[in-house]
């Protein structure tokens, strides 16, 4: 097995002028355990049987995709792309896929390998069970995330839709409004959540739907699905902005990256400027102008060395890196999966 592993400590590239600052690192960050999974499941079906296709990106972070390239793991748009361009083999990425892919895989006959994110497919299966209990499925989140719409293909009912604003959503009044134009919700409805939003937003989102649901009989139903390493790295940066008083966030991860971009969203909430950058060529000096603390984060999809990357991008500005790298070096370290 290729076991995505925690890198040692950095060390800056040129000599440091601490009388500007330093750098300071969330105690979450980076890779989680769904991701190193996924990781580990496609390296080694490369490494086994050469060539494979996922239907889009194992993961979304840019400088993996490019490295996995490399190890004849190259991206497709689907599974017909995937055949035309010779592959014998295709991949779900982490986010999950519909129940169409694995009919799609058969029919062209090639391999079919699975790569999503176990807590992706536990909300798959939520999904199907609340439509079965007679629920309209509202899922809070992104529409064009290979997540989301995972999601409602495995819920398998014309009663599910996605948003991120209640004024998204196809009903304008409480149950039991009347008048012209008015469209109620139905009497049972319903929301799961994305697994990498924020759950603040969730929640403001819930209570103005469940205003209009719950009259006249409704009944709501919210499951925060929000996964544990997306609460644990947010909290941690709300840890990081209380303890260490930084002037400025950078959240590493790559732009398609939801819960990176999340990071950063906490981080403007919280009164920090906080900026959402792929790789230290994204840094502008006009943002670490008066700067003492640098606050560092990163997404799920993030590996260590890009974030390792930054730190020394920053050292080289002056920024004292912090003592012992990005995190404790653990020799024993095993993923928890």
């Amino acid at each position: 097995m290729v076991t995505a592993t925690t890198e040692a400590p950095i060390a800056p590239s040129v000599a440091i002028a601490p009388s500007r600052g330093r750098v300071v690192v969330a105690d979450e960050l980076g890779y989680c355990w769904g991701v190193r999974r996924a990781l580990d499941i496609i390296q080694d079906a490369a490494g086994a049987a050469g060539p494979i296709a996922p239907i889009g990106d194992v993961i979304h972070n840019p400088q993996v995709v490019e490295r996995l390239r490399a190890r004849g793991v190259e991206g497709a748009g689907s599974v017909d792309e995937a055949v035309d361009r010779g592959f014998k083999r295709v991949a779900i990425t982490a986010h999950g896929m519909g129940p169409h892919l694995a009919g799609e895989a058969e029919a062209a006959g090639v391999e079919l390998v699975d790569t999503t994110c176990p807590l992706v497919t536990k909300v798959q299966r939520l999904a199907q069970k609340l439509v079965r209990q007679g629920y309209f499925l509202v899922v809070y989140g992104d529409s064009y995330h290979p997540e989301v719409r995972s999601v409602i293909g495995w819920a398998g009912t014309t009663k599910a839709i996605a948003a991120k604003k209640v004024a998204d959503l196809p009903w304008n009044a409480p149950r039991g409004a009347t008048g012209p134009d008015v469209v109620t919700p139905p009497r049972k409805v319903a929301v799961v959540s994305q697994t990498t939003k924020n759950v603040a937003e969730l929640m403001k989102f819930a209570n103005e739907l469940q205003a209009l649901v719950a009259p006249e009989g409704g009944e709501f139903r919210l499951c925060n699905t929000i996964c544990e390493p997306t609460s644990e790295r947010q909290n941690a940066l709300r840890r990081l902005v209380e303890r260490d008083r930084v002037d400025l966030i950078l959240a590493i991860g790559g732009k398609k990256s939801s819960n990176t971009a999340r990071l950063a969203e906490v981080g403007n909430n919280l009164g920090v400027a906080s900026y959402h950058i792929e790789r230290p060529e994204d840094i502008d000096d006009g943002w670490l102008a008066d700067v003492r603390i640098v606050g560092v984060t990163a997404g799920a999809s993030t590996p260590d060395d890009v974030i390792e990357a930054v730190v020394v991008s920053l050292a080289d500005r002056g920024f004292a890196p912090p003592d012992g790298g990005i995190r404790p070096v653990d020799p024993d370290y095993v993923p928890s999966y």
